[in-house]
């Protein structure tokens, strides 16, 4: 059952309505006394933001519970609660943070806590301290493979973004056992800013066609047109899909090379779209030939394909197939991580 199937949405909203009916009075506003229960009060401001397009009682959820806790942090009513805590609340939701580093956090939180059982500290602290030890094997194998695969010694204008690219592989994918994927995506990151950086920098508009070309036919023995430089940016990518294809048919037979290369045909393809509109008329496009052009290519579909394949999840022709169709939730998560990146990317070049 898919997020855009109405029997979900009708779902999600009758749910929705029965949970806050009990957290409101004859008026319909929100009772006052859970402005007593600042746990409960955190919890529902946390939920606000778990909200779908028109659920408006979870806009004036978060705007009750928000008003109510600034009040409490001014105050310092809470000694359950810290004011870190609340600040920290206020300042981003948790579930919008890094599960993993935000541990840390709550390990530093919970020693101060009255009633702290040693114990359980104990545990959260051994916990932490062997998922950390799993990510720096992790951090030191895609070391190594980078060094080998001396990518930015060659293309010396690409991004040499290692460290940024495992924070990628750690943020969405923390559990410790996904060791594989989590490589995968971080390899996969790398690869996606040193392509991209051939596409905006770099390549002339002749090159970057050849290149292309060369990705399309997907042929390691059919690069003797390509500049030196591009050649070893082809084989970077090209051995890395098979390295990933290799793994899929040893561990469940299934033969995941087919979407790996369109995925990269794909967004190559845009990446030379983009290219040439940006050569013929510059950044002269309305808000909406931005968004519409802009999510495809800030690369979401080709690494959630990816990062699919090296789940270690049973691959089924339908899951790919389901993927590469861009469907409706991919191209709403693609849009936020447009919009983000390059509202990131103009505070830097505007400052």
């Amino acid at each position: 059952m898919h997020i855009n199937d109405l029997s979900t949405y009708s779902w999600l909203k009758i749910t929705q309505a029965d949970v806050f009916k009990g957290f409101r009075d004859e008026d319909g506003k929100f009772k006052q006394e859970i402005t007593s229960d600042v746990r409960g009060l955190l919890s529902l401001y946390e939920a606000s933001y778990l909200g779908i397009p028109d659920e408006n009682v979870l806009d004036e959820a978060k705007i009750f519970a928000r008003s109510h806790l600034h009040k409490l942090l001014y105050k310092a009513e809470s000694t359950t609660i810290t004011s870190h805590q609340l600040s920290r609340a206020l300042e981003l939701p948790s579930h919008w943070r890094i599960r993993r580093s935000e541990a840390r956090w709550h390990i530093e939180q919970y020693k101060d806590t009255e009633g702290m059982d040693p114990a359980v500290l104990e545990l959260a602290m051994l916990d932490f301290n062997m998922v950390q030890l799993v990510y720096q094997t992790d951090l030191e194998d895609l070391n190594r493979w980078w060094k080998e695969l001396a990518l930015t010694e060659k293309l010396e204008f690409a991004r040499d973004r290692l460290n940024e690219s495992f924070l990628w592989g750690v943020s969405l994918i923390q559990e410790p056992q996904f060791s594989y994927c989590r490589k995968i995506m971080s390899k996969l990151v790398c690869l996606i800013n040193a392509v991209d950086d051939v596409y905006d920098v770099y390549g002339s508009p002749d090159e970057l066609q050849l290149f292309t070309a060369a990705i399309l036919r997907w042929d390691a023995e059919e690069l003797d047109e390509l500049p030196e430089y591009m050649k070893i940016c082809f084989m970077a990518v090209y051995n890395t899909a098979n390295e990933l294809a290799y793994y899929t048919i040893k561990q469940q037979g299934f033969n995941c090379l087919p979407y790996l290369k369109q995925a990269w045909k794909e967004q190559c393809r845009l990446y030379l779209e983009e290219a040439n509109t940006f050569h013929n008329v510059g950044f002269d496009q309305t808000f909406e030939e931005y968004l519409d052009h802009g999510w495809n290519t800030v690369a979401s579909s080709i690494v959630l394909i990816h990062t699919y394949a090296a789940s270690g999840e049973t691959l089924t022709k339908e899951a790919f197939e389901y993927l590469t169709n861009y469907p409706k939730l991919t191209r709403w998560e693609a849009t936020v991580a447009r919009l983000t990146n390059d509202l990131a990317t103009s505070k830097v070049h505007f400052n």
